[in-house]
């Protein structure tokens, strides 16, 4: 829907982030993670600018799926690769920042995991 009304993703940025900030259910976090990075793309103003407001979202949204790929539960592994992938297509160079080059090598363990399914998405 943001694709079509992109003032929408603009508009969802802090709902969703003070989601992410408020609950503790997993599928909750996770889809609200999500709808944040498929909106981030239309994120920009009719100047070209990014509201002041995304690099803490991005932020915030990286500790969350770093949450995911910390757990033991391989299903929310997978989401958090899955959450990752989504958010370096907006933000390529997050894993590069200094807050978040913990993920990086989080990231690069999963190669070497028991789940085949881990190792392919963590690719």
């Amino acid at each position: 829907m943001v694709g079509e009304e992109p003032r929408l993703a603009r508009k969802l940025l802090e709902p969703l982030a003070g989601i992410v900030r408020s609950t503790q259910a997993k599928s909750l976090l996770y889809e609200a993670v999500y709808t944040i990075t498929l909106s981030l793309p239309y994120c920009r103003k009719a100047d070209g600018t990014m509201p002041a407001s995304v690099p803490d979202i991005v932020d915030l949204c990286t500790r969350t799926l770093k949450s995911f790929v910390e757990e033991s539960d391989q299903n929310l592994k997978y989401l958090g690769l899955v959450g990752f992938a989504s958010l370096m297509q907006s933000h390529p160079k997050m894993l590069a920042s200094s807050e978040n080059k913990a993920a990086r090598p989080l990231i690069l363990a999963c190669l070497s995991d028991d789940d085949i399914t881990i190792r392919t998405r963590a690719l």
